[in-house]
């Protein structure tokens, strides 16, 4: 069973995608919705207001000892944000369970989104089509944290043990690539 982080942005369209790969999930709200997981999706949205979210229900402390004792989880944009140990641009808050740090909106406003193809060597992924909307991108890591892809010089996917994060969108193309290719590397199908 994978859950999906619900408390704002796509995490509709991280259900959609599981479903067309066949995949169990739910939605997670609540601590007790954590219980008995094999994996976690936690997608783009607003940041700030999904901190505030996960507060007001309690969520954080549980979510963050899911992870840190081994929760695989696939982490996409503001879900990036949230695990980052250190949150540039503003900073803030965060789970701080990925030796990472991010600057968030580094490619600029709601109007300077995007589309492009990216390569995930370590995948063995070519030309995958994503979305960039108001994107982070990492500007450093331990060494420990293997680089997934980047855009021109930009880190743009990181993973480190169980955690892969990424800045961009999968979720919003028309393919299950991303999401296929994580919970193969995870062994969750």
């Amino acid at each position: 069973m994978i859950g999906v982080l619900a408390l704002q942005g796509g995490y509709e369209r991280h259900g959609k995608v599981l479903e067309k790969l066949g995949v169990a999930y739910r939605y997670v709200k609540l601590p007790h919705q954590l219980e008995g997981l094999d994996g976690l999706i936690m997608p783009g949205g607003e940041s700030t207001t999904m901190l505030k979210l996960a507060n007001t229900f309690s969520l954080m402390e549980p979510l963050r000892a899911c992870i840190q004792t081994g929760l695989p989880v696939f982490a996409t944009c503001a879900g990036s944000i949230l695990l980052c140990d250190t949150v540039l641009h503003p900073s803030q808050q965060s789970l701080g369970v990925l030796p990472a740090t991010i600057e968030r909106n580094a490619y600029g406003s709601q109007r300077e989104s995007f589309y492009a193809e990216i390569d995930v060597e370590p995948w063995g992924l070519e030309q995958v089509g994503v979305y960039f909307i108001r994107a982070p991108r990492f500007v450093a890591h331990e060494p420990q944290v293997q680089v997934l892809c980047r855009f021109n010089q930009d880190i743009i996917g990181v993973q480190w043990r169980h955690i892969t994060a990424v800045t961009f969108h999968p979720e919003l193309a028309d393919h299950t690539v991303m999401h296929r290719a994580w919970l193969h590397q995870q062994a969750l199908v």
